[in-house]
């Protein structure tokens, strides 16, 4: 029986072992290689050239800090093209160039990408737009009061407490508006979008007019009162330093200014 029993767990051991030896075979066809975004189905298919052309752009790119689904997406779509050009006899070499000028060009895409990514809060570019604008007409204000005369006419064209608040504010929201549909000089013929740029820039422009027009003639003075000259001056030279300080601090990117 002891004997028995011995060649028993013999056989099992022997039979786990070869099963253990199996298992690398039996990989999802889909996992990624050593090269991020290449499956095991499309290495297999790459000849030792292509598969060295990939080894030669990761080699580049190992020491540069790029996002890791960006290195992924261009290998990926490499090994595929290079697969497809093994099947009309091109090689590595005349669909892309030189491993360095590839991995130049994923560089490029790289920090194209982090631009975009780096774009600023809508609230941050509403910030920075209201300060520009509202400062800039804040102080037109403030000189139009210390040049002009104090009719009733020339009162209903100033800007008020009141009216020089919502000027910041819907200044502000006309330019984070307008800076969401900013046109792409480089997009295909047909998505470059002035169009809608043009027509939500405008739209919000006769918002902001509007809204600042409408408060000046029909908010009662008692609460929407003519401010002396220089307090208008003041508060456009505090905020367009304010803007600038912000800007700086926060490094505000992806507005119209």
């Amino acid at each position: 029986m002891g004997n028995h029993e011995q060649n028993e767990k013999l056989k099992e051991e022997r039979m786990a072992n070869e099963s253990n030896n199996q298992m690398p075979f039996d990989q999802d066809e889909n996992q990624n290689t050593v090269i991020a975004g290449v499956t095991n189905t499309e290495w297999d298919q790459l000849t030792k050239r292509n598969r060295q052309f990939l080894f030669d752009i990761d080699k580049h790119l190992s020491t540069e800090n790029i996002d890791a689904s960006v290195k992924s997406m261009a290998f990926s779509e490499m090994a595929q093209t290079l697969i497809e050009g093994q099947r009309t006899g091109h090689t590595a070499r005349q669909i892309y160039g030189t491993p360095t000028e590839t991995a130049d060009a994923i560089r490029q895409t790289h920090s194209t990408k982090s631009e975009e990514l780096e774009k600023s809060p809508d609230w941050q570019i509403a910030i920075d737009g209201g300060l520009m604008l509202g400062s800039i007409f804040t102080i037109i204000t403030g000189f139009t009061v210390m040049m002009g005369k104090s009719g009733t006419a020339q009162q209903g064209f100033l800007m008020g407490g009141l009216t020089l608040i919502i000027n910041y504010l819907v200044a502000g929201y006309a330019m984070m508006e307008t800076a969401k549909v900013l046109p792409n000089p480089d997009a295909p013929k047909g998505e470059k979008g002035y169009a809608k740029y043009f027509l939500v820039s405008t739209a919000t422009m006769v918002l902001w007019i509007g809204l600042v027009m409408f408060s000046q003639y029909f908010l009662p003075r008692i609460i929407n009162p003519i401010l002396p000259a220089l307090v208008y001056l003041i508060i456009g030279g505090i905020s367009l330093l304010l803007r600038f300080y912000l800007k700086n601090k926060w490094k505000i990117e992806g507005g119209l200014f």
